[in-house]
This record gives structure tokens, C-alpha cells and sequence, in this order.
């Protein structure tokens, strides 16, 4: 069994009005835990997210594709559940992938330059099907690919060579005990990048690993 990770690139038809008003949010994290297409050719989704939550009730608030939405939490971080009519892509990717034989390794991360991050289980030919499928307008580049493991492959092996490499020396340096023994200044001495990429890289490597975890969020 093996895994396959791309990103897929819709171009600007392959947007429907509703994911470019989210998108134009600026929200800081972004990922799919679960779609269905419904009987009605509607999309059911529950989400996660970090970022300006209210704007974001009031995008799905106003929008008529939506039929109804529930969030749960706030700005630092929350959950959410929309049902809203499915557009011609969605329909697409939903119908082939229930005639396909590969899985799809949950969440799908929006990725911090428009793309989607999928990940595929399965076998060499049903990533041959996977990646023959993608619908015109998409453009994909695969990030990674390699044996399945369940347990570790989750958090570590879903960051970058260079994030591992800066998560190395932040670990290394005391960047997470507490109280806290490093700087980003020190890690960027460490890995020889700057302290502005070390932080950029930090920011994405902890919204990977939070992301991975089942966290309850109550309402207050």
C-alpha cells in the first residue's frame, strides 16, 4: 500500500463564487475533513479553520448557494458544517472518485498559494486513475509520494524537507520547552536561513500538526 500527495491548482473557471469569497478572506488555515455529495446535488462539508471567523459567517450568511451552515469556535480556531449547491468541478472530482478504487487520506489542506493538498492511498494504478482524472482547468504537481504508514507519516512526513530540517533545530535548540530556550534568530543561525523564513516555517509547521489532532471546541 502506498500514498501519493499532490496539489491541484484549479484555474480561475474552475472556481465557483463561493470558495473565491472565502479565499479572498485571507483565512490563516484551511482544511476539508469531510465532503459528500448529496442526493439533492447538494455538497455537504465540515471544516476547519483559523482566522477572521465573523467575516466568514457573514460570506456564508449572504451567499445564495448556501442552504444552511453551523460554526463552532472562533478566530483561533474553529469548526464548521455548510451544506451548499454543488458546482460543476465538485460534481466532477465527488462522481469520480466513487468509481475509483484509491481512497483520500482526510483532511484536504488549502495551501497558502490557492492550491489544494490531497493525499491518495492506494495502489500504483489506482494513482495512474487518480491523477488521469483530474478535470480540465486543474493543473497538479505531486509533492511526495511513498510506502503508507499510518501513524507517523500523518504529522512529520506531511511537512516539507526543509520544514523537518527547521523543526529539527527548533526542537533541538529548546524552541518548545517552556520556559522557552531559543529564538527564531538562534534556529535561523542553526538551519543558515533567515529569521523571517524560520518564522514562516514554524507558522506552517504547527498549523500542520494542529490540524492533525481531534481537538473538542465547545461554544461558550
Amino acid at each position: 500500500m502506498r500514498y501519493v500527495t499532490i496539489v491541484a491548482y484549479p484555474d480561475e473557471g474552475g472556481v465557483n463564487r463561493l470558495d473565491r469569497q472565502v479565499n479572498e478572506l485571507g483565512l490563516e488555515y484551511r482544511a476539508t475533513h469531510r465532503m459528500e455529495l448529496l442526493a439533492d446535488d447538494t455538497v455537504a462539508m465540515f471544516a476547519e479553520g483559523r482566522g477572521d471567523v465573523e467575516r466568514l459567517r457573514r460570506v456564508l450568511s449572504e451567499a445564495p448557494e448556501v442552504f444552511e451552515f453551523s460554526i463552532t469556535g472562533d478566530a483561533a480556531g474553529f469548526f464548521s458544517y455548510t451544506r451548499y449547491a454543488a458546482d460543476d468541478l465538485t460534481r466532477m472530482l465527488m462522481e469520480s472518485r466513487r468509481e475509483s478504487s484509491y481512497l483520500i487520506d482526510m483532511p484536504v489542506e488549502h495551501t497558502d498559494d490557492g492550491g489544494l493538498r490531497v493525499t491518495y492511498i492506494g495502489t500504483e494504478a489506482a494513482f495512474a486513475d487518480a491523477l488521469s482524472e483530474q478535470p480540465e482547468g486543474v493543473r497538479v504537481e505531486i509533492e511526495r509520494t511513498g510506502p503508507y504508514t499510518p501513524a507517523p507519516r500523518h504529522v512529520v512526513s506531511r511537512l516539507t524537507g526543509r520544514q523537518r530540517e527547521v523543526l529539527r533545530a527548533a526542537v533541538n535548540l529548546g524552541y518548545y520547552q517552556e520556559p522557552r530556550k531559543a529564538t527564531h534568530d538562534e534556529i535561523a543561525t542553526a538551519t543558515g536561513l533567515s529569521e523571517t523564513t524560520v518564522g514562516e516555517h514554524l507558522r506552517k509547521i504547527e498549523a500542520t500538526v494542529f490540524s492533525s489532532l481531534h481537538v473538542e471546541i465547545t461554544d461558550r
